[in-house]
Parts: structure tokens; C-alpha cells; sequence
């Protein structure tokens, strides 16, 4: 099986973050949310995945490389306009021709689920796709039948109303059937959620849901979420990877000096070759690679890269802050 990851997006809603960096990029605990879902499929046996890029494509394509460093063969769509996820898809057409099914993976999301368990629904019940689902109230739009069958998302469709109907989230994971890539018009932008719809009402019963914790998974899609992701695993403990739990709430990366004197407090994710002087105070962020933070600083709420601080406890803004 092959799995393509979606990155091409512009990032709108992580801006200012992702005028800097793409999300596919951004770090968590020193490594891009790219970096876990690369080793997420390659601990399925996928040795083959698909990357589209647009936003910041060299970014992207520099550091995948050829996949090598991950024991994996990275195939790159470089788009010239953005295709939207319909489009981005359908770009793999050649690369994917031969499989029965492959994987999709939205580059911004960032999860610890079952994926062989999501692989072994999809090939038992043999529809034409199964999305992986989870309860998360604050995103909760796809509407499943009690037998798994998704009949609507954003009640668009208003029909194939079943009793006791579950409202869920789509998780950006799935399992695609090849022959869906065919309902998707080539070389035009398009949504695939859009697509699904046009499928629903075609062959009822045709997509169907797979229920997965939500206490793993987690959408990256704005600043203040990619904060949240931090809190959670080092204030909160939570497992989405097992390497990522730290012994305390500070995050510190490789080669990087904390001096004495320095106050880091409730929590905090140092990158990789950073230095925080004495005299500094952190309080609840997350500092980029390369970054200085000087003496007598006082940061709390934030993401610091280079000598620019996001404060993200009154939306978000970009401050400099300290002397580089």
C-alpha cells in the first residue's frame, strides 16, 4: 500500500506562523509534524508515500529529500496553484495507478491512531473510502449512521436520515479506493469533501467512518492550537507519542543551553541550538531552532523564532522582542 500527504495548503489560519514556516514543518518538540506522520506510515510497512507542495515548496522538498533518512521512497507534486485537496489527489493519478486503496494523511494533522485497524475496516466492509472519525464537539460535522455509513458532512445534503445519527470529525486520515480519483476532474482545483458528497448521493452507503480516541489527535490548523499541542504533552501527559513525554514540563532540544539564572515555568519547548541567557524568563512557550533569547527578557503565551515573538494570549500579533 502507498499513502500520499496533503501539504500543499497556504496555512491561512496559522498566519503569521506560516508566513515563516509550512506547516507541514512546523516543529513539535523539535521535530515538523511531517517527521511523525513519515514514521506513523512507515511503522505500517508504507514504503512509498506521495507529497504535494505549493506553499514554501523548496522548504518541504528540502528537508523530505528522497525520503531516505526515514528508510522510505518520497515522491513529490509540486503544484504551481493550489489544487485543493480534491486536486491535490488527484495529482498522484500516475503514482498510485496499480493499488487497490491507498492512505491519505492531511499535513497538518498531528495523531497517534490505529491506522492497521483503520486498513483492516477499509478492506473488511470494501467501501469506496473510510474516513477515520473522532468525537471532538468543537469541529463535530459528519454525519454516521450506528452502522458507520456517513450520509452527510455539514448537513449539505439533508437526506439518508437515519435514527440515531452520530455527529463526528473527520481527522484528515483515510483510506481511498483508486477508482474515486476518477469522480475527481484532472488538473482543476477541488475539494474532496465535495467529491464525497457527489459519491454519498451517487451510491449510498459507499463511505463509511472509523471510530478513533480523540484523546490522540489533534488538528495544527492555527497558532493557538499549535500551542495547545505543547500544553498537552507537557503540562498534561498526553501520549500521542510515546517518545514525546519528557520526565518534566520543558522541552529542551539538541545542543541547547539553558544558563543559570534563566526561569522556565509552566511549559516550554526549546528547539534545537538555542540559547536562553541568564536573566530570561519563559513562561508557556515555544522557541524555534537557532533562536537567542536574551538576558531580562520576559516572554509568556507565545512562539519565539529568531528575534520575533507571536503572542498568542490577545490573538495573534508579532512583537520584537529582543535583541538578535
Amino acid at each position: 500500500m502507498k499513502a500520499i500527504i496533503l501539504a500543499a495548503g497556504y496555512g491561512v489560519r496559522m498566519k503569521p506562523l506560516s508566513d515563516r514556516c509550512p506547516k507541514p514543518l512546523l516543529p513539535i518538540l523539535g521535530q515538523p509534524i511531517i517527521d511523525y506522520t513519515i514514521r506513523q506510515l512507515k511503522s505500517l510497512g508504507i514504503s512509498k508515500i506521495g507529497v504535494n507542495a505549493c506553499h514554501q515548496a523548496k522548504k518541504i522538498e528540502n528537508f523530505l529529500g528522497d525520503g531516505s533518512q526515514w528508510g522510505v521512497e518520497i515522491i513529490f507534486s509540486r503544484e504551481q496553484e493550489i489544487q485543493g485537496t480534491g486536486g491535490g489527489m488527484r495529482g498522484f493519478y500516475s503514482f498510485l495507478q496499480g493499488e487497490d486503496y491507498f492512505l491519505v494523511y492531511n499535513g497538518d494533522v498531528f495523531a497517534r491512531i490505529d491506522l492497521s485497524g483503520l486498513v483492516a475496516a477499509h478492506r473488511q466492509m470494501n467501501p469506496l473510502v473510510t474516513l477515520a472519525l473522532c468525537d471532538y464537539p468543537p469541529k463535530n460535522n459528519v454525519t454516521c449512521s450506528p452502522e458507520g455509513v456517513i450520509t452527510d458532512f455539514s448537513e449539505r445534503l439533508k437526506k439518508f436520515i437515519y435514527p440515531n445519527n452520530r455527529v463526528l470529525t473527520f481527522t484528515g486520515i483515510s483510506v481511498v479506493n483508486f477508482e474515486v480519483l476518477n469522480y475527481i476532474p484532472p488538473d482543476i482545483p477541488s475539494n474532496i469533501i465535495d467529491i464525497y458528497l457527489q459519491i454519498i448521493e451517487r451510491y449510498p452507503g459507499s463511505i463509511r467512518g472509523y471510530l478513533v480516541s480523540e484523546n490522540n489527535w489533534m488538528d495544527i490548523g492555527t497558532p493557538q492550537a499549535y500551542l495547545e499541542v505543547h500544553k498537552k504533552i507537557l503540562l498534561d501527559r498526553q501520549p500521542f507519542f510515546f517518545d514525546l513525554i519528557p520526565e518534566g514540563s520543558i522541552y529542551q532540544g539538541r545542543e541547547t543551553r539553558i544558563e543559570p539564572g534563566a526561569t522556565l515555568t509552566g511549559f516550554v519547548s526549546l528547539g534545537n541550538y538555542c540559547v536562553v541567557e541568564r536573566g530570561a524568563v519563559l513562561k508557556n512557550c515555544v522557541v524555534w531552532d537557532h533562536t537567542e533569547v536574551k538576558s531580562d527578557t520576559y516572554l509568556e503565551n507565545g512562539v519565539i523564532d529568531g528575534n520575533c515573538f507571536f503572542s498568542l494570549s490577545r490573538g495573534t500579533g508579532t512583537d520584537s522582542c529582543f535583541r538578535s
